[in-house]
């Protein structure tokens, strides 16, 4: 996730044999020389020398001539491909286009991308969206776009690829784990316009706010949202952060600090800098404190992890997931540095800026933990129908338009980046989605610190599943913990949103019976009543 304020490094001026030592010194000294040892010191000017050496060698003797340009720039990418996937150098396109993203409206297939273990990963798509239409789902590795192998893409670089004028085709290869066949997605890009807070009621008791996004807006329009429920005398309220890739974590903040009593942490960040080591606190009393229902699954990352994070270690609400899975897992934040210094003019002459996006600090919940690539355990899992997420994509959430089917075809053939981290074929070396097994080893979300791969650490399983339901949806097959077919759940006919509704449904149980979430056995607290003193920290709590 982004932390959106940017600051603009300071001039240095450092006069050496060629531009390229320019560039790059002025980039290293002004952002990082003071934090620098002096042997590191000693040794970056050992690092310059021979960057320059190289650097005159390669113009002076190459075969052919060379666009200095083009190799100044492949040298600052060079230094970001060491470092993590969300550090990246913008030039001035990739830079402006950044910005553009931030806006919510684009035109393109509207896929939430990131790099996990070197692959192309889909966070998430926009539901409703061409992608979504056609069938790409979180977790799809893209290997190819266009016919052209993604191996060694940045974020930006796939970004460009994707989008494009509406109505032009772009043509995706997806590994999908458990697939013996690779998937090739052909769609057609549309204009797509992404609001940050879709609300509603869905009855006259229970109040349904969407955050498809975390942007500069998001928590004044959920306000208002809440505003308009306690207007309708809302007695609960739902938060679908459902297929929320992120965004800012100012906002992150903000939204939390609606349910949140004054004075409870939020998130804390942790890095190498001091002013990365911070934490962020309720700054005021909270709007409501109304019973809260979190929905998320494995496409909620970054901003959405933070809220759903607090909310779960408060015990301000509950956190209802989907059985098998857990929240993405992304927990950096990337600070956004406009450089001084640029490649490039407009047609005025004006330098066109460009900036850096680097990973600054891990975020941790309020007990603590870091979720980096292990996500939010629900305190409920859903047992959802075979296909039914991806037949929610497809329909969208609340919100979204409808949209035309897209084109799909399988294609037999092999994953075979041998350069690739993963060095091997996708069935055998991708990395799926994590699954509680899997995740065994990397960190707990009840302890007060991440724990190492030696503590053999597992991490909790949700308090309670709650199986497909024959009498609600009698259209669904289900035979034990296996779906004889792929059907849709529906309810006169039309579609239901079983996640959604299970949350409906609990909820006006414990708002009109009192009825408790979760077994006897479950070990989960007691519930504080909707009104009483927040100040304990406890807020309000769904399990009696």
């Amino acid at each position: 996730m982004s932390d959106k304020p940017k600051r603009r490094f300071s001039e240095k001026h450092l006069y050496y044999a060629t531009v390229a030592l320019i560039v790059v010194s002025l980039m290293l000294v002004g952002t990082f020389a003071r934090a620098v040892k002096k042997a590191d010191d000693d040794q970056f000017w050992e690092f310059t020398a021979m960057f320059s050496e190289i650097y005159k060698e390669i113009q002076e003797r190459y075969v052919e001539e060379v666009d200095s340009k083009k190799l100044f720039e492949g040298a600052l990418q060079g230094m970001f491909l060491t470092l993590d996937p969300h550090s990246q150098y913008l030039d001035p396109d990739n830079y402006s286009q950044l910005e553009k993203d931030t806006e919510g409206a684009f035109s393109g297939v509207g896929l939430h991308i990131t790099i996990r273990d070197g692959v192309l990963t889909v966070i998430a798509p926009i539901p409703g969206s061409p992608a979504a239409k056609a069938g790409v789902r979180p977790w799809d590795r893209i290997i190819e776009i266009d016919g052209k192998k993604t191996e060694g893409i940045t974020i930006i670089e796939a970004v460009k690829k994707l989008t494009g004028p509406s109505g032009t085709t772009v043509t995706i290869k997806v590994y999908r784990e458990g697939e013996p066949d690779f998937l090739t997605f052909t769609l057609v890009r549309k204009n797509i316009k992404v609001e940050s807070v879709y609300y509603k009621m869905l009855d006259d008791k229970i109040g349904y706010a969407r955050v498809a996004k975390f942007s500069d807006a998001t928590s004044r329009d959920l306000r208002k949202a809440i505003e308009f429920f306690k207007e309708k005398n809302a007695k609960g309220i739902i938060l679908d952060l459902r297929f929320n890739a992120g965004g800012l974590l100012k906002e992150a903040i903000d939204v939390s600090n609606l349910f949140l009593p004054k004075g409870k942490v939020i998130v804390s960040t942790k890095g190498r800098m001091k002013n990365q080591n911070q934490e962020f606190r309720a700054e005021n009393d909270p709007v409501t404190d109304l019973p809260l229902i979190v929905l998320i699954n494995k496409g909620s990352a970054s901003a959405s992890e933070i809220v759903a994070g607090a909310i779960k270690d408060h015990r301000r609400g509950v956190i209802l997931g989907v059985k098998g899975s857990r929240s993405y897992g992304k927990g950096s934040v990337q600070t956004i540095e406009e450089l001084a210094h640029s490649f490039e003019k407009d047609e005025n002459g004006n330098y066109r800026p460009a900036a850096i996006r680097l990973t600054t600090a891990r975020y941790y919940t309020p007990s603590g933990v870091s979720i980096d690539k292990v996500g939010v355990t629900p305190d409920i899992a859903v047992e959802l129908p075979k296909g039914h997420e991806g037949e929610l994509l497809k329909h969208g959430l609340y919100g979204d338009p409808p949209m035309e089917e897209e084109e799909v075809t399988t294609t037999p053939s092999r994953f075979t980046w041998k350069s690739n981290p993963l060095e091997t074929t996708a069935p055998a070396g991708s990395t799926p989605a994590p699954s509680d097994d899997e995740l065994n080893n990397e960190g707990s979300l009840q302890g007060s610190a991440v724990k190492s791969k030696d503590e053999q650490t597992t991490l909790p399983e949700p308090k309670k599943i709650i199986p497909l339901d024959r009498k609600l949806f009698p259209d669904a097959e289900v035979e034990g913990e296996a779906k004889k077919e792929e059907k849709k759940p529906k309810k006169n006919g039309q579609f239901v949103d079983y996640q959604l509704e299970v949350a409906r449904r609990l909820l006006l149980d414990y708002i009109e019976k009192g009825k408790d979430f979760f077994a006897p056995d479950s070990g989960m607290p007691p519930a504080v009543a909707s009104g009483q003193d927040q100040a304990t920290s406890q807020a309000v709590s769904l399990a009696q």
